[in-house]
């Protein structure tokens, strides 16, 4: 707002000197053609000696005149001129237009006159001829009040609707600060309240922090629920692990069966350090190798939970990479489609075998962070985590198949 009236000021003051130079300029122009006009008129009627030789011309001009010798003194004048000189003319070779008389601080005689060199016995002389300025000057004084009076207000009006509107126009995003100190605060499942009968960028600022803020919620809801899966997947082998400790140190035991224990708990231990790797493959960057680790894992999750042949093939198909795996085992019904790509999620018959459920929400991670779909395909169904891709199923519909589009550049 400060910069706003400044610049209101500036502008509001130009354009008031500009007002005051036109008028002024007009004003003066019109006391100049009077003043040419009574010059040329006196300067015929004056003789060599320097007096008026015609009196009717004195009449007629109704200016004030004053005829000086070449030493400067009044030889013939009006009788509203005075024996005074009006102005001193030494140093003037051509007509020149003066103002006597200060404009603002009240003069009893404002002049405005022209100075012209004449030829008077015994050398150049000069015709001096005056108008008053009094009206001129009033009314360039009401017209500066005027104007500051006009300045001021327009400014002042300027700068009230300014700060209405500003403060208006920020209303809503004070009302979004408020919001998002309430949620920072620990409120969930708030929103900033956007109207929805307008489309301006505080509109579009607050639809986009809803988005914002309902991503965060996902992704700590995500995060939540990983936690909490990670948890307990990881306190089922640290409690066997932990048993198996104990047990084994209920009794005093040979050298080959604490060698037979420590095997025990090395499977424990390898399945445990396989289980973190996984969880951490779950936050994943985008690298050169991500098609060979999505490949390994679609690979060994068709050899553990499917049926040989497992079939891998990898085209190029427009700007998308196509990796295909089928395995010909009984694939997944449709529930256990809709779940299969969630952390820990298994089959009650995978239960019994090795595995820790991770597998296909590696992939899925993987595929989703290059920018690229999974698709899972069993028996006609078909369930697709990711980006659109708008490229047909082309594969056995008797086969449970896996396939991944990633970005051709991937």
């Amino acid at each position: 707002m400060a910069g706003f009236s400044v610049a209101m000021l500036v502008l509001l003051t130009a354009s008031a000197v500009f007002v005051y130079w036109r008028v002024e300029y007009a004003l003066d122009r019109g006391l100049d053609g009077d003043l040419q006009r009574a010059t040329v008129a006196l300067e015929q009627a004056t003789g060599p000696d320097g007096r008026i030789t015609d009196e009717d011309a004195i009449t007629a001009t109704g200016a004030i005149y004053q005829v000086l010798d070449s030493r400067g003194e009044v030889v013939a004048h009006s009788p509203s001129a005075g024996a005074e000189p009006i102005v001193e003319p030494h140093g003037v070779d051509h007509p020149e237009t003066v103002d006597v008389g200060r404009f603002l601080a009240f003069s009893d005689r404002p002049l405005r006159a022209q100075l012209t060199p004449i030829e008077v016995a015994g050398g150049t002389g000069y015709l001096v001829v005056a108008v008053r300025r009094d009206h001129r000057d009033e009314a360039l004084r009401e017209l500066l009040v005027q104007l500051a009076i006009s300045v001021v207000g327009s400014l002042a009006v300027a700068s009230a609707v300014g700060y209405l509107l500003a403060r208006s126009a920020l209303q809503p995003v004070e009302a979004y600060r408020r919001q998002a100190a309430t949620i920072a605060s620990g409120a969930t499942g708030v929103r900033l309240d956007v109207p929805a009968n307008r489309d301006d960028e505080v509109v579009r600022l607050g639809n986009t922090l809803n988005d914002m803020l309902a991503a965060l919620e996902r992704a700590l809801e995500a995060e939540r629920h990983f936690v909490d899966d990670a948890s307990h997947e990881l306190r089922t082998p640290l409690t066997v692990l932990k048993s198996r400790v104990q047990a084994a140190q209920r009794r005093t035991r040979t050298v080959e069966e604490h060698e037979e224990i420590l095997g025990e708990l090395l499977v424990d231990v390898e399945r445990l350090a396989r289980l973190a790797e996984q969880l951490l493959e779950l936050r994943p960057e985008v690298t050169e190798d991500v098609l060979d680790r999505i490949t390994a894992n679609l690979v060994a999750n068709a050899h553990l939970h499917g049926r040989a042949p497992v079939r891998v093939d990898l085209q190029r198909v427009g700007d998308w990479q196509v990796l295909t795996v089928e395995d010909n085992g009984p694939g997944m019904d449709a529930a256990m489609l809709d779940r299969a790509t969630d952390r820990f999620a298994r089959a009650d018959d995978a239960r019994a075998r090795p595995g820790s459920g991770l597998g296909l929400a590696i992939v899925r991670s993987l595929t989703e962070s290059a920018g690229g779909q999974l698709r899972l395909c069993s028996h006609g169904e078909h369930r697709r985590f990711g980006t659109h891709v708008d490229l047909p199923c082309r594969h056995d519909p008797d086969r449970m198949t896996a396939t991944v589009y990633l970005p051709a550049e991937q």
